[in-house]
């Protein structure tokens, strides 16, 4: 098996599923959104935006485009995540398998030098989402929401049986 296939099903199960979480939040009030919650990001505007900055990110490592705009744009609304994460869905169905497997050399937010193969910086901005997207939950069930999305990869999978 090449490893194309599966960074595809990754970057279809992202945007699934930061879809699924924009979709709801957007149902809520604005300054919901807005409501300090313990957690990593003070609010859940915060949360998303960070997920959305770090895929920007990532994609500009991935294609080695210095340097990273952080935040990725100033717009706080919750939606621009969507465009990120469409972005990089983009990138990586264009992606062939010998870009995946090739070595990218990029810089951190504090400017120090990294060099590491394509697929696993796709991995790790995947993992990273997943991550917080967890937090989400959380701080959705700490506001009292309910209604709070399934984003489970297996349930990805299985309404999406043809990827």
């Amino acid at each position: 098996m090449t490893i194309k296939p599966l960074i595809e099903q990754l970057a279809g199960y992202n945007r699934w599923a930061n879809t699924r979480f924009v979709e709801r939040l957007q149902t809520e009030p604005e300054a919901l959104l807005d409501r300090p919650v313990a957690s990593s990001f003070p609010t859940l505007r915060d949360t998303l935006l960070h997920i959305r900055d770090a895929e920007n990110a990532w994609m500009h490592r991935l294609e080695g485009i210095a340097p990273v705009p952080w935040p990725a744009e100033q717009d706080r609304d919750i939606a621009t995540l969507l465009t990120y994460s469409a972005k990089l869905e983009d990138l990586l169905r264009k992606a062939d398998e010998a870009w995946l497997l090739s070595t990218a050399a990029y810089h951190d937010l504090r400017g120090n030098r990294h060099e590491q193969v394509r697929w696993q910086m796709v991995l790790h901005c995947f993992n990273h989402g997943t991550q917080h997207r967890g937090q989400v939950i959380t701080m959705m069930r700490t506001l009292g929401l309910d209604s709070i999305p399934a984003n489970d990869l297996i349930v990805f999978q299985r309404s999406h049986p043809s990827i």
